[in-house]
């Protein structure tokens, strides 16, 4: 487990690395959240990472970025990656308004971005059997 205060906690669930972001997160958290991230995407024992923004109040486009670059480490690394809400208004808008919406994946609630992430995973593990 690895909390910053109470904005940022990184938790194994099974094969599963969630990270949860809380409140507002801006360019002072940067590092922070970049090393969170690597932490998750590195984390030996799991095969995927969840996102869960839903307690995730603020977030300028310093956060976006970075969840930009961790999407595309984990597609290098050939690791799933979800994002889950249900989403703050501002962060929906954040989301929309950039067009990340279209190119992350987003799941309506953590349950769900779970179930994605596992569906991918069994996908994943069905192909390489064959």
């Amino acid at each position: 487990m690895f909390p910053l205060d109470n904005t940022l906690e990184v938790r194994p669930q099974g094969r599963i690395v969630v990270v949860t972001l809380r409140h507002e997160i801006d360019l002072q958290d940067a590092d922070a959240v970049t090393e969170a991230f690597q932490r998750a995407r590195t984390h030996s024992g799991t095969d995927a990472t969840l996102l869960d923004l839903a307690a995730l109040t603020f977030a300028d486009s310093t956060l976006l970025g970075l969840i930009l670059q961790t999407k595309a480490e984990h597609e290098q690394a050939r690791r799933p990656l979800a994002l889950s809400g249900p989403f703050h208004p501002g962060i929906q808008r954040l989301l929309d308004l950039t067009g990340a919406a279209t190119v992350l994946p987003l799941a309506g609630t953590r349950d769900e971005g779970l179930r994605q992430l596992h569906t991918l995973l069994s996908t994943a593990a069905h192909h390489e059997a064959h």
